[in-house]
Protein backbone atom coordinates (compact mmCIF):
# COMPACT_ATOMS: atom_id res chain seq x y z
CA UNK A 1 0.00 0.00 0.00
CA UNK A 2 2.87 2.38 0.72
CA UNK A 3 4.16 1.89 -2.83
CA UNK A 4 0.76 2.89 -4.26
CA UNK A 5 0.70 6.01 -2.08
CA UNK A 6 4.24 6.91 -3.15
CA UNK A 7 3.32 6.52 -6.83
CA UNK A 8 0.16 8.57 -6.35
CA UNK A 9 2.21 11.34 -4.73
CA UNK A 10 4.68 11.29 -7.62
CA UNK A 11 1.85 11.48 -10.14
CA UNK A 12 0.26 14.41 -8.30
CA UNK A 13 3.61 16.19 -8.28
CA UNK A 14 4.03 15.56 -12.00
CA UNK A 15 0.53 16.85 -12.72
CA UNK A 16 1.20 20.05 -10.75
CA UNK A 17 4.39 20.46 -12.81
CA UNK A 18 2.31 20.00 -15.99
CA UNK A 19 -0.14 22.66 -14.75
CA UNK A 20 2.80 24.99 -14.12
CA UNK A 21 4.26 24.34 -17.57
CA UNK A 22 0.93 24.86 -19.32
CA UNK A 23 0.44 28.11 -17.41
CA UNK A 24 3.87 29.27 -18.58
CA UNK A 25 3.09 28.22 -22.15
CA UNK A 26 -0.14 30.25 -22.02
CA UNK A 27 1.74 33.32 -20.80
CA UNK A 28 4.36 33.05 -23.55
CA UNK A 29 2.14 32.04 -26.49
CA UNK A 30 -1.18 33.54 -25.45
CA UNK A 31 -4.19 32.15 -27.29
CA UNK A 32 -1.97 29.97 -29.50
CA UNK A 33 -1.12 27.69 -26.55
CA UNK A 34 -4.57 26.07 -26.64
CA UNK A 35 -4.28 25.24 -30.33
CA UNK A 36 -0.82 23.74 -29.88
CA UNK A 37 -1.80 21.56 -26.93
CA UNK A 38 -5.07 20.41 -28.53
CA UNK A 39 -3.26 19.42 -31.73
CA UNK A 40 -0.51 17.63 -29.82
CA UNK A 41 -3.11 15.64 -27.86
CA UNK A 42 -5.01 14.78 -31.05
CA UNK A 43 -1.78 13.68 -32.74
CA UNK A 44 -0.97 11.31 -29.87
CA UNK A 45 -4.47 9.82 -30.09
CA UNK A 46 -4.24 9.40 -33.86
CA UNK A 47 -0.79 7.78 -33.72
CA UNK A 48 -1.68 5.30 -30.98
CA UNK A 49 -2.66 1.80 -32.07
CA UNK A 50 -6.16 0.75 -31.02
CA UNK A 51 -7.35 -2.82 -30.52
CA UNK A 52 -10.83 -2.32 -31.97
CA UNK A 53 -12.78 0.08 -34.19
CA UNK A 54 -16.45 0.95 -34.58
CA UNK A 55 -18.56 3.46 -36.48
CA UNK A 56 -21.18 3.35 -33.70
CA UNK A 57 -20.32 6.37 -31.51
CA UNK A 58 -21.55 4.85 -28.24
CA UNK A 59 -19.58 1.65 -28.83
CA UNK A 60 -16.60 3.78 -29.90
CA UNK A 61 -16.71 5.60 -26.55
CA UNK A 62 -16.64 2.25 -24.73
CA UNK A 63 -13.64 1.21 -26.82
CA UNK A 64 -12.02 4.59 -26.11
CA UNK A 65 -12.43 4.11 -22.34
CA UNK A 66 -10.76 0.69 -22.59
CA UNK A 67 -7.94 2.07 -24.73
CA UNK A 68 -7.23 4.86 -22.25
CA UNK A 69 -7.25 2.36 -19.36
CA UNK A 70 -4.92 -0.02 -21.24
CA UNK A 71 -2.44 2.86 -21.64
CA UNK A 72 -2.62 3.66 -17.91
CA UNK A 73 -4.68 6.81 -18.43
CA UNK A 74 -7.35 7.17 -15.77
CA UNK A 75 -9.82 9.68 -17.19
CA UNK A 76 -13.27 8.17 -16.66
CA UNK A 77 -16.31 9.71 -18.25
CA UNK A 78 -19.91 8.75 -18.82
CA UNK A 79 -22.41 9.50 -21.55
CA UNK A 80 -25.18 11.77 -20.24
CA UNK A 81 -28.49 13.15 -21.42
CA UNK A 82 -31.12 15.35 -19.81
CA UNK A 83 -34.24 13.51 -18.62
CA UNK A 84 -36.22 15.25 -21.37
CA UNK A 85 -33.98 13.93 -24.16
CA UNK A 86 -35.01 10.79 -26.04
CA UNK A 87 -31.54 9.69 -27.07
CA UNK A 88 -27.91 10.23 -26.07
CA UNK A 89 -27.04 11.43 -29.57
CA UNK A 90 -28.61 14.66 -30.76
CA UNK A 91 -28.36 16.33 -34.12
CA UNK A 92 -27.54 20.02 -34.24
CA UNK A 93 -26.67 22.12 -37.30
CA UNK A 94 -25.94 19.00 -39.37
CA UNK A 95 -23.59 17.58 -36.74
CA UNK A 96 -23.91 14.84 -34.13
CA UNK A 97 -23.49 15.66 -30.44
CA UNK A 98 -23.04 13.50 -27.34
CA UNK A 99 -22.81 14.99 -23.86
CA UNK A 100 -20.11 13.53 -21.60
CA UNK A 101 -19.66 13.97 -17.85
CA UNK A 102 -16.14 13.82 -16.42
CA UNK A 103 -16.34 13.42 -12.64
CA UNK A 104 -12.84 12.28 -11.70
CA UNK A 105 -10.26 14.19 -13.71
CA UNK A 106 -6.60 14.30 -12.75
CA UNK A 107 -6.12 17.45 -14.86
CA UNK A 108 -8.88 19.30 -13.00
CA UNK A 109 -7.38 18.19 -9.68
CA UNK A 110 -3.91 19.35 -10.71
CA UNK A 111 -5.23 22.72 -11.88
CA UNK A 112 -7.03 23.26 -8.57
CA UNK A 113 -3.92 22.29 -6.65
CA UNK A 114 -1.84 24.71 -8.74
CA UNK A 115 -4.62 27.36 -8.51
CA UNK A 116 -5.00 27.71 -12.27
CA UNK A 117 -8.11 28.04 -14.40
CA UNK A 118 -9.78 25.16 -16.18
CA UNK A 119 -10.62 25.24 -19.91
CA UNK A 120 -7.05 26.26 -20.75
CA UNK A 121 -4.20 24.49 -22.53
CA UNK A 122 -3.78 21.49 -20.20
CA UNK A 123 -7.50 20.67 -20.47
CA UNK A 124 -7.29 21.09 -24.23
CA UNK A 125 -4.40 18.64 -24.46
CA UNK A 126 -6.68 16.00 -22.91
CA UNK A 127 -9.53 17.08 -25.20
CA UNK A 128 -7.27 16.59 -28.20
CA UNK A 129 -6.24 13.16 -26.94
CA UNK A 130 -9.87 12.07 -26.59
CA UNK A 131 -10.74 13.46 -30.04
CA UNK A 132 -7.72 11.76 -31.62
CA UNK A 133 -8.70 8.41 -30.14
CA UNK A 134 -12.33 8.92 -31.22
CA UNK A 135 -11.18 9.67 -34.78
CA UNK A 136 -8.84 6.68 -34.79
CA UNK A 137 -11.68 4.38 -33.64
CA UNK A 138 -14.52 5.80 -35.77
CA UNK A 139 -12.80 7.49 -38.69
CA UNK A 140 -14.73 10.68 -37.83
CA UNK A 141 -12.97 13.88 -36.85
CA UNK A 142 -14.41 15.28 -33.62
CA UNK A 143 -14.16 18.24 -31.29
CA UNK A 144 -14.79 18.38 -27.55
CA UNK A 145 -16.34 21.54 -26.13
CA UNK A 146 -16.76 22.43 -22.47
CA UNK A 147 -20.31 23.25 -21.43
CA UNK A 148 -19.53 23.45 -17.71
CA UNK A 149 -16.23 23.19 -15.83
CA UNK A 150 -16.75 22.78 -12.11
CA UNK A 151 -15.11 21.60 -8.94
CA UNK A 152 -16.83 18.22 -8.90
CA UNK A 153 -17.40 17.49 -12.59
CA UNK A 154 -17.20 18.85 -16.09
CA UNK A 155 -19.90 18.56 -18.74
CA UNK A 156 -18.62 18.47 -22.29
CA UNK A 157 -20.01 17.89 -25.77
CA UNK A 158 -18.33 15.60 -28.26
CA UNK A 159 -19.25 16.94 -31.72
CA UNK A 160 -18.61 15.29 -35.09
CA UNK A 161 -19.95 15.14 -38.65
CA UNK A 162 -21.04 11.96 -40.39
Amino acid sequence: MQEAERMKGELQGLMVLMASLSHGLEQVLGRGASTITFRSGRTVGLRTAVADKSTDPLKALDILQKELASKGIEWPFEVWKPASAKDYIEERDGKKVIKLVFRNCMVRCALFRYSHEQKQSLCLMNHGLLCGFFQKITGKKADLEVIHAGENACLKELIWSE
